[in-house]
Parts: C-alpha cells; sequence; structure tokens
C-alpha cells in the first residue's frame, strides 16, 4: 500500500479495497486470514457489532503501546480513559449509524484520537461487517503514514486543540452545517438560496452567525472545519 507518495483520495480508497479483499478472505480461508494479519503492516482488529469489545487483534495492534493491549483485554469500556471525548462521541455516533444501515459492502471509514504510550495520536480505520456479530476493522497510526498523516493532523488539530473551539464547532444549527458545507464546495450565496430554498439575505444571516460562532473571518478558516467536519 502506497503511504507517503499517494493522494488522500488514493489512500481511502486502497485501504478501503484492502480491507474489503482481507474481509473476502476472512469468508473463504478463515485460518489463512489469521496467519495472514499477524504479517501485516496495518493494525487489525475483530470486535462486537453492540458492545464493540475485541475478539481478536492482530500483533501490530497488540504492540503498538500498551493501551492497545488494555484495550484489547478490558473492551471498549477503556475508550473513555484513551481517547479525546469529542471524537470518541462522534466516532460511536457514526458506528451507530452505519450499524443500522447494515450495508455488508460498505466501508465506515472513522478517525479517531487516542492515548498510545502517553501520546495523543490520530488513527484512521477501516470498519466492515463480518456478520450479524462482528466488525473487521483494518486502521493506519497517523504518526507512521509520512506526509498523509501529517495532512490529517493538520486538519484536525486547528478544530479540536482545545475544548472550546470543539463546542463552537457544535454550537452551529443543522442549517448552519448545511450552509458551511455548501461554502466549503465554492458554492455561492445565490447557490445555497436556491440549494436550501431560502433567501440570499437568511444565506448572508446564516454566513454571520457561522463566523461568529466558530470565530472566524474569511472562507479559509471556514472550510478548515468544513474538511473536519466530513472527516469525522
Amino acid at each position: 500500500m502506497r503511504l507517503k507518495s499517494a493522494t488522500e483520495k488514493d489512500f481511502i480508497i486502497d485501504s478501503q479495497h484492502f480491507t474489503f479483499r482481507l474481509r473476502s478472505l476472512y469468508f473463504e480461508n478463515e485460518a489463512m486470514f489469521y496467519d495472514i494479519c499477524d504479517y501485516l503492516p496495518n493494525a487489525v482488529h475483530i470486535n462486537n457489532r453492540h458492545n464493540l469489545d475485541y475478539y481478536y487483534a492482530n500483533n501490530k495492534m497488540l504492540n503498538k503501546g500498551y493501551e492497545m493491549e488494555i484495550l484489547y483485554n478490558v473492551g471498549a469500556k477503556y475508550l473513555t480513559e484513551i481517547s479525546c471525548p469529542y471524537l470518541l462521541k462522534a466516532s460511536l455516533d457514526r458506528v451507530k449509524r452505519y450499524n443500522q444501515f447494515n450495508d455488508s459492502d460498505a466501508i465506515c471509514f472513522n478517525p479517531q484520537q487516542v492515548s498510545v504510550n502517553k501520546e495523543m495520536t490520530y488513527i484512521f480505520s477501516n470498519k466492515i461487517i463480518l456478520n450479524d456479530n462482528k466488525f473487521f476493522n483494518l486502521f493506519n497510526f497517523a504518526d507512521e503514514m509520512g506526509v498523509l498523516g501529517k495532512l490529517y493532523q493538520n486538519i484536525l488539530k486547528p478544530v479540536h486543540r482545545n475544548k472550546e473551539i470543539w463546542q463552537q464547532f457544535q454550537s452551529l444549527t443543522k442549517q448552519e452545517k448545511k450552509v458551511l458545507r455548501l461554502l466549503a464546495n465554492g458554492k455561492s450565496n445565490n447557490d445555497i438560496s436556491d440549494a436550501l430554498y431560502i433567501s440570499k439575505y437568511t444565506v448572508h444571516s446564516h454566513r454571520k452567525n457561522i463566523n461568529k460562532k466558530l470565530d472566524t473571518s474569511n472562507l479559509a478558516d471556514l472550510i478548515k472545519f468544513a474538511m473536519a467536519l466530513d472527516i469525522l
């Protein structure tokens, strides 16, 4: 898998395809699946779809840091002790929606931030359904992803550098978040007005409120927040 030279889109597509192929191997030859997983450069684990506790973790995950071994032994409840609480909530909400959607061929891309050897580290995982009770997860640690890992961290860091900014972000209304996404996609006030069936004056009012709540003053800053929202 390409890491340092790959674009963000290439990396996501490659890693998701690899996750899908490994899941296929699990169905075809479970013994070979486990043999291969212990030699992968990626961390992998299998966990419960309902309580998220762990059935299996490969050597890469268990050897990464003592927290990973505790997580495997104690279960998902340990996540509250080692995770960024705001990203953990977003992650759990995302997994809940994915579980309810129940598309066995869809992959859930799930960024998280956890303590690894007492240092907060971003993790980017792909989650896919194995069966009615289990998820298969393949993930990468940002500190091992070269240029791409730094890119993700730079995107996420401005939004999650402290509680106050995250709370400001969460203060946006549903309509304001729609406006923010459209702005980040290069839409003009007229485009947003047409898309959301609201007046241009209302769009202007939303933009003013968004800037006030996020303490931003230009479109570039708004785009950083929108990028993080799409990744979360």
